[in-house]
């Protein structure tokens, strides 16, 4: 009785994170802690060796049996390729420098088999961490998950606890298998301490339709099963124990999001155009192709952005040929058809690492993109052989990442004809005229915008790191996330000058970074003339909305206003009147049938406070 009564009494707290799957969740949480695994070491005598290494090799054969079933259900909710994402982590359970090494230290250290998995799996996270790469870190969650599938094995234990539909996940980190199965038993949604919008269970969250927020940092050791949570995926919020005001209004926001949802279904099939005929078009950002049905789902005009990236990241550099590159790329083409691919190359470096990397005290400034690739033939050229020869077979077009000089994409030029050269001598059929585009994420391509554009197809603004190039704002780390803004006055003068460039060059210009999918940028981007907005597929409907409910010239206005502002806050308070004022913004359209004032409007205030 007295619990229930601190429970009842418990203040309102709000947790600021990044939103990684679009919705409103509200329901009890169910607070999924994974028991750290302590192993202790045992010594076993020399007679014992074997019958352990039997005990090790059935633990192997039940955790693939694990994985096969995981596969299975990700199979039947997102198509065929989603249990590549699980086959990474089977192919893992045999790896020789994971499974020799552990029945190698067996042998030799005479030790229990548990020990021995969680030593050696724990040096292989211990290097992976130590780049302080959040990307790589989000991908070592698949090492941490086969180490204590593995023991828990060995312990005979159960791998999850049972749990109730309609709760609301909250842990400090998952798996991409953990997310597959939650949604079977029905969740809410998820919300977790660590993650980024790029790890797999952000990936899996959107394409299952379960909302998600990450990088809420602390907020496990601040609920207890059984709390009341609000989950907002729009805004990237968790409230927890929220007041009966707060209840009220996130109701409310909840149906008008429903309502939203159905109402953009006759969105879907419409073009992206304005009230006085301005067209633009709207692609996708992927990197899975069991996301491929998300295109249509949505409506996106092909793939404007296919992180090539993730392909060898889950299976290993050693492990991704020509040939099957070209597999995949097919697949791909083939089925995205009669509109267009675009595969940006291997974009190594900074927050997305491969063993072939060098430790960098800073990496966002160092072996990048472009550079890494040049450097790396053995990388390079077979991608781009596969690239080529995937062209026959549906419209390709090739996006260099992370250029930074005219010279180096010159040489990158010369690379391409050559390859073009051996595979014309080898009689493989290709696009003579692929389209060859550059990302412009840095500020010196961005300020000579009109010298690249003489030497290449068309442009893809890549304002994620544009932006944190021009603010010198890292935007993997917490203490100036604040600092981040991207709808700061330099960066949208860098993106206009950009665009301005592309077309007095007659190129297309694309912008394929985060703010293509923010509904608040849309009139915006749209005034300043961008041709291509390519986001995550559920936000574009919300983009689609904000196009066709505005003028051309309305928004061209609205933009010239925003380059004269001195401050990202000044751009927000302009943009945010505007979207009022035309009853097209997301959050405007969430908030109309809440109270003119009273306790409604204070919870809103204090909310958008936070």
């Amino acid at each position: 009785m007295e619990q229930r009564s601190i429970r009842a009494e418990a203040q309102e707290r709000i947790f600021v994170g990044i939103p990684a799957a679009p919705g409103i969740a509200i329901g009890p949480a169910y607070l999924f802690n994974k028991r750290e695994v302590v192993v202790e070491a045992r010594r076993i005598s020399e007679a014992e060796v074997e019958a352990e290494l039997e005990r090790f090799e059935q633990a192997v054969q039940r955790a693939e049996r694990d994985l096969d079933k995981i596969s299975s259900v990700a199979r039947e909710k997102l198509g065929e390729e989603s249990a590549s994402v699980f086959e990474a982590q089977r192919l893992m359970l045999h790896d020789a420098s994971v499974y020799d090494r552990i029945r190698e230290y067996i042998q030799t250290h005479r030790c229990n088999a548990d020990y021995a998995v969680a030593h050696v799996l724990d040096e292989h996270i211990r290097r992976l961490e130590a780049s302080n790469n959040a990307y790589l870190r989000e991908r070592v969650a698949d090492l941490i998950d086969v180490k204590e599938r593995l023991i828990r094995h060995l312990r005979r234990e159960k791998l999850l606890s049972a749990i109730d539909p309609e709760h609301i996940i909250v842990a400090e980190n998952l798996s991409a298998a953990d997310v597959v199965l939650f949604s079977r038993r029905g969740i809410l949604g998820c919300a977790t301490d660590h993650g980024g919008p790029t790890s797999h269970v952000s990936i899996m969250a959107r394409a299952l339709g379960v909302p998600a927020v990450v990088s809420l940092h602390g907020l496990s050791d601040s609920v207890q099963t059984g709390d009341l949570i609000i989950l907002d995926g729009i805004q990237g919020r968790v409230v927890v124990n929220p007041r009966p005001e707060t209840l009220a209004l996130y109701r409310t926001r909840q149906e008008r999001y429903r309502r939203l949802l159905q109402d953009q279904q006759h969105l879907i099939p419409l073009p992206a155009e304005t009230l006085d005929g301005h067209r633009f078009v709207l692609r996708a950002n992927l990197e899975l192709i069991d996301e491929l049905d998300l295109l249509k789902k949505f409506g996106a005009e092909g793939i404007g952005l296919f992180r090539t990236e993730v392909l060898f990241l889950m299976r290993g550099p050693l492990n991704v040929s020509e040939d099957y590159q070209l597999h995949v790329y097919r697949q791909i083409v083939e089925r995205v058809k009669p509109n267009p691919t675009t595969f940006r190359l291997l974009d190594l470096g900074g927050d997305k690492m491969l063993p072939i990397a060098h430790r960098e005290h800073n990496p966002f400034l160092g072996w990048r993109g472009l550079r890494v690739l040049l450097d790396r033939p053995e990388l390079l050229l077979p991608q781009l052989r596969a690239l080529l020869r995937a062209s026959a077979y549906g419209p390709v077009r090739i996006l260099v990442p992370m250029v930074t000089a005219l010279d180096e994409y010159r040489r990158f030029q010369e690379v391409l004809e050559d390859v073009k050269a051996e595979l014309r001598a080898r009689g493989e059929p290709f696009d003579e005229a692929v389209p060859v585009g550059i990302m412009v994420e840095v500020p010196s391509v961005a300020l000579m915008a009109d010298l690249f554009a003489e030497e290449v197809d068309f442009f893809s603004i890549g304002t994620n790191d544009l932006t944190q190039y021009t603010l010198a704002v890292d935007r993997g780390n917490d203490l100036v996330a604040p600092l981040y803004e991207a709808l700061h006055p330099a960066v949208l003068r860098l993106v206009k000058h950009t665009i301005d460039a592309g077309h007095r060059h007659g190129i297309p210009v694309s912008l394929c970074g985060e703010l293509a999918g923010d509904p608040q940028a849309t009139p915006i981007l749209a005034g300043m003339g961008l041709d291509e907005f390519s986001a995550a597929p559920p936000y574009l409907p919300e983009v689609k909305r904000v196009i066709r409910a505005m003028q051309f010239r309305e928004a061209q206005e609205l933009a010239e206003q925003a380059l004269q502002c001195r401050t990202a806050s000044e751009v927000t308070a302009l943009v945010n009147a505007w979207l009022q004022e035309h009853g097209c913004g997301l959050l405007q359209y969430m908030q109309a049938d809440e109270p003119a004032g009273g306790n409604g409007r204070a919870a809103a205030s204090r909310l958008q406070e936070s």
